[in-house]
C-alpha cells in the first residue's frame, strides 16, 4: 500500500510524457475555467492574506516562538533568508526582472494607457511583493505553529482532528499540486536558459526544444549531486551562492546602467505601489478586455503562488524553528518584499531607461519575455560576461528549486525525513514532467496552466490554514501546544537542530 501512491504518480507522469498535447489541452481548459469563475475570491483571498499577516505581527501572539519557547534557530539569518528566497521565487525574478515592466509599459491594462511608466512597475510589484509573500507566510506559519515532537512539517499538520487517513489524502493532494507548481517554474526557467544559449551562441533554438532538454538533463545531474550532500551542505550552500550572484548581478546593472534614472525609478515605484495597493487589492476590472488582462496576469500570479504553498510553506516551516512569529513574518514577508521592490526597480528601471534612450530590447509579450534580461545586459558593458553569469544564475536557481521541491515531495510521501533514494525518485518525476511541458507544442502557455491547475484544490487548503491562524490569533490551543512541546522537542529533535545557530 505504501508504494501505491508512487505507482499512481508514476503512471500519470508516463501518460503526460507520452501524450503531452492532450495533457496540455486539458490543463489549459481547467485553468481557464477556474480563472473565469473565481476571479473575485482569488483576488480578495490574496489580499486577506496580507491583512492577516499584519494582524499576526502586531498582536501579543506574535511573541510566540516556533517550536517552543526554548527552541533555537538552526540556520543563521542570512542563510535562512537566502534559503526561503531561493525556494520562493528564485529564477522567476531573473526571468521577469526586466520583462514584466517592459510588457506592462508597452501593453498596459485596458483603460490605463495614458498613465506613467512607473505604473508598470507598480503593477509588477503588486504581483511579486506583499501579496505573494503573504500567501507563502500563511501556509508556512500554519504548519510551523502546528509542529509536534516526532512529526514532520506537513500541510495537514494544522488539522489533527481529521484523522490519519484524511490527513494522508490531504498531503497527497498537496503533493500533486507541488509537482504541478514546481514543473511550471522549472519549465519557465528552462525557456529562459534556451533564450540565453541562443543569444550567447548566436544560433536560433530549434523548435524541437533540444537545448532546453539538454539543459534539463544537466540540471538533473547537478541536482543529484546536491541531494547527495544533504540539506545543510546542499540546499543551504546553493541558496547562499544564488543570492550572492543575484546581488552581484543587480549591483552590476545599477552601477553600469543609468544609475540616477534607476534610483528615481525606485522612489517613484515605491510611491506608486503604496498608493495604488488598496485599489489593486480590492477592485477587479470590468468584464471584457480588462478582466481578461487581470486573469492573464494578476489572478494567474496569485494562483501560481498558491500552487507553491505546500512546497515553499512546508520548506519555510522546516527551516524556521526557533524564530518568533513576529520575526518570522518580518523575514518571510517584509524583507523579500523590499528585495523584490529593489530588484524590479533596478532591472525594470534600467530596461525602461534603455528603451527610452533608443535601444530596442524586443520584449513585447509573454513569448519574448525569456530574452529580456539578456537583451538588457547586451546594452551594458561586458555583455557576454554578464549574460553568461545570468545563465549560470538561472541554472543554479533551478537546481535549488528542484532540490527543495524533491525534498518536500519526499517529506510528503514518506511522512518523514526523506532518504536520498526517495528524493532522487521525485527529482526524476519532476524532470520527466518538465520535459513533457517544454516539449509540447503549447510552449510557455502550458507552464502557466500547470501552476493554475495545481492551485485549484490548494485554494481551499490555504483558506483552512488561514482559519487555523485566526484561531491562533484569538487564543486557540495552537500556541499553547507549541509552548508545551518546546522542552520535549529539544530532546526529540535531531542533534543538528538543537545546536547553536549555524553560520554556514
Amino acid at each position: 500500500m505504501r508504494l501505491l501512491p508512487h505507482a499512481l504518480v508514476g503512471a500519470g507522469t508516463l501518460l503526460i510524457v507520452l501524450f503531452p498535447g492532450p495533457a496540455a489541452l486539458w490543463l489549459r481548459q481547467a485553468a481557464d475555467w477556474f480563472l473565469l469563475h473565481f476571479g473575485r475570491p482569488i483576488l480578495w483571498g490574496a489580499s486577506a492574506c496580507v491583512v492577516l499577516c499584519a494582524v499576526l505581527a502586531v498582536i501579543p501572539a506574535g511573541r510566540v516562538r516556533i517550536g517552543g519557547q526554548e527552541a533555537v534557530p538552526e540556520f543563521g539569518t542570512f542563510t535562512w533568508l537566502s534559503m526561503l528566497f531561493a525556494a520562493g521565487m528564485g529564477a522567476g525574478l531573473v526571468f521577469w526582472g526586466a520583462a514584466e515592466p517592459l510588457i506592462h509599459a508597452g501593453q498596459p491594462p485596458p483603460g490605463t494607457e495614458g498613465e506613467a511608466l512607473h505604473h508598470a512597475l507598480a503593477l509588477t510589484q503588486f504581483h511579486w511583493s506583499l501579496h505573494a509573500w503573504a500567501i507563502y507566510a500563511i501556509a508556512a506559519l500554519a504548519v510551523a505553529l502546528s509542529l509536534r515532537p516526532g512529526r514532520p512539517p506537513l500541510p495537514s499538520a494544522p488539522f489533527p482532528s481529521l484523522g490519519p487517513a484524511k490527513r494522508r489524502l490531504l498531503d497527497w493532494t498537496a503533493l500533486i499540486a507541488v509537482l504541478f507548481g514546481v514543473v511550471a517554474s522549472m519549465g519557465q526557467g528552462l525557456f529562459q536558459m534556451g533564450a540565453g544559449l541562443e543569444i550567447l551562441t548566436g544560433q536560433a533554438v530549434p523548435d524541437g526544444r533540444g537545448p532546453q532538454v539538454a539543459a534539463l538533463l544537466l540540471l538533473f545531474a547537478a541536482y543529484a549531486v546536491s541531494v547527495a550532500t544533504g540539506l545543510h551542505r546542499g540546499i543551504a550552500v546553493l541558496s547562499v551562492l544564488n543570492v550572492g550572484l543575484a546581488l552581484l548581478l543587480m549591483g552590476f546593472v545599477l552601477v553600469t546602467g543609468s544609475t540616477g534614472a534607476i534610483l528615481r525609478t525606485l522612489a517613484q515605484t515605491s510611491i506608486a505601489y503604496l498608493s495604488e495597493l488598496p485599489r489593486l487589492s480590492l477592485e477587479i476590472r470590468p468584464e471584457g478586455a480588462g478582466r481578461q488582462w487581470t486573469r492573464d496576469w494578476s489572478l494567474t500570479y496569485f494562483l501560481w503562488w498558491v500552487a507553491w504553498t505546500p512546497f515553499v510553506g512546508v520548506f519555510i516551516a522546516r527551516i524556521s524553528i526557533g524564530r518568533t512569529v513576529r520575526s518570522f513574518l518580518a523575514g518571510v514577508v517584509l524583507v523579500p518584499s523590499l528585495a523584490t521592490l529593489v530588484w524590479f526597480s533596478v532591472f525594470g528601471g534600467a530596461a525602461l531607461s534603455a528603451e527610452a534612450g533608443g535601444a530596442s530590447l524586443g520584449v513585447t509579450d509573454f513569448a519574448t519575455a525569456p530574452q529580456a534580461s539578456y537583451a538588457l545586459l547586451g546594452t551594458l558593458p561586458f555583455p557576454v560576461l554578464s549574460q553568461a553569469l545570468t545563465l549560470l544564475l538561472v541554472f543554479l536557481f533551478l537546481v535549488t528549486s528542484a532540490d527543495s521541491g524533491a525534498y518536500v515531495l519526499g517529506l510528503f510521501s514518506r511522512n518523514g525525513e526523506p532518504a536520498i533514494a526517495e528524493r532522487l525518485y521525485w527529482g526524476s518525476v519532476l524532470a520527466a514532467l518538465t520535459g513533457a511541458a517544454i516539449w509540447s507544442e503549447s510552449g510557455q502557455s502550458v507552464t502557466r496552466a500547470f501552476a493554475v491547475t495545481g492551485a485549484i484544490p490548494l485554494s481551499l487548503l490555504l483558506a483552512a490554514q488561514a482559519g487555523a491562524l485566526l484561531l491562533f490569533a484569538f487564543g486557540s490551543a495552537l500556541p499553547q501546544r507549541g509552548e508545551r512541546s518546546g522542552r520535549q522537542r529539544q530532546s526529540s529533535r535531531p542533534k543538528s537542530a538543537s545546536r547553536p545557530v549555524s553560520r554556514r
